[in-house]
């Protein structure tokens, strides 16, 4: 977890997977939505790094019917991903139609950015267009893309305990972190064991 004081789930080590674990406790009967309001999908957008503070504060107090289609879409996207993973975490084919939905996604990001003159060491730079409300949607499923596209497969995990469906990078050495979070799951699965007589 991060000490960035909210409610999201920072353990993922990548924007697209900490998109997926804004749902929390997946595995139970009455999942936990962290994502409910376009307000909400602004602040992970910019909380992620996936959008600068301006632009994020230039849209967090919109809302109306379409914004809250946009947070829809994302929670859309998000389970789209959701269900790739997960069959990639159980040797599954690769459903089709998630990717389907998401590749149109990104379609739609990629056409909706806009080429500017930068002012920094490079000649121009990506931005979107000013108020648009589909930003956050577009940069999450650009995140996604990276993921998918950029990110090498072995280092995708899910978490061990049980009753978690937090994925996040493997980042360790040896490929041996089993748990989102030593703290939490890594720690109660310990317990969980030792109590069983199996650690």
């Amino acid at each position: 977890m991060s000490n960035r004081g909210d409610r999201f789930e920072w353990s993922g080590g990548h924007a697209a997977l900490d998109l997926v674990n804004t749902v929390d406790e997946r595995p139970f009967d009455t999942p936990v939505e962290n994502l409910p309001t376009y307000r909400d999908l602004v602040r992970f957008a910019e909380r992620s790094s996936l959008m600068e503070r301006q632009s994020a504060a230039a849209l967090r107090d919109r809302a109306g019917p379409a914004c809250a289609r946009v947070a829809r879409r994302a929670r859309k996207l998000r389970e789209h991903l959701y269900e790739v993973l997960t069959a990639a975490y159980r040797n599954e084919p690769m459903p089709q139609k998630d990717l389907d939905a998401i590749g149109a996604a990104v379609r739609a990001a990629h056409a909706a950015r806009l080429l500017v003159a930068s002012p920094s060491t490079t000649l121009a730079d990506h931005r979107w267009m000013r108020g648009e409300i589909d930003a956050p949607l577009h940069a999450c499923a650009l995140a996604i893309e990276h993921l998918l596209a950029g990110m090498d497969r072995g280092r995708i995990r899910k978490c061990g305990a049980r009753d978690c469906e937090v994925y996040f990078i493997d980042t360790s050495k040896g490929r041996r972190r089993r748990w989102c979070s030593m703290k939490n799951c890594g720690n109660r699965e310990k317990q969980r064991r030792w109590r069983s007589g199996t650690e």
